[in-house]
């Protein structure tokens, strides 16, 4: 028999923690745009790092193209998920929900801000 079993670890002895995604888009409410900018300022900073740590995430990717957006956002545990996604901290009313996301890096959308946590 070869291959092994199509599941089956490369190696056996090394465990991988499992990632659960989060995917939103949505787009900038008109007049939002100097808002938008200090939310992302903010979420720059140190203290926006420390927020991100503290929601438990282990990544966060905001892609953007006029006031077109998606966010893709990561964590080892899968109710981290749907909790960041009900955190009215990380929603701002300038923003509106179009839909879930399909992809995990946006094509048509350049990366305007990535954190990982490290």
């Amino acid at each position: 028999m070869s291959g092994g079993h199509p599941l089956q670890r490369p190696d056996p002895g090394k465990l991988v923690p499992r990632e659960f995604v989060g995917r939103w888009v949505g787009r900038m409410r008109p007049g939002g745009e100097s808002e938008h900018e200090r939310f992302l300022d903010a979420l720059r900073s140190p203290d926006g790092a420390a927020l991100l740590r503290k929601c438990s995430l282990t990544e966060y990717a905001l892609y953007q193209r006029g006031p077109e957006m998606e966010i893709v956002f990561r964590s080892e545990k899968p109710t981290i998920i749907a909790g960041f996604l009900r955190n009215k901290r990380m929603w701002p009313p300038f923003w509106e929900f179009t839909g879930p996301g399909q992809s995990d890096v946006p094509a048509d959308k350049p990366l305007v801000y990535r954190w990982t946590r490290g």
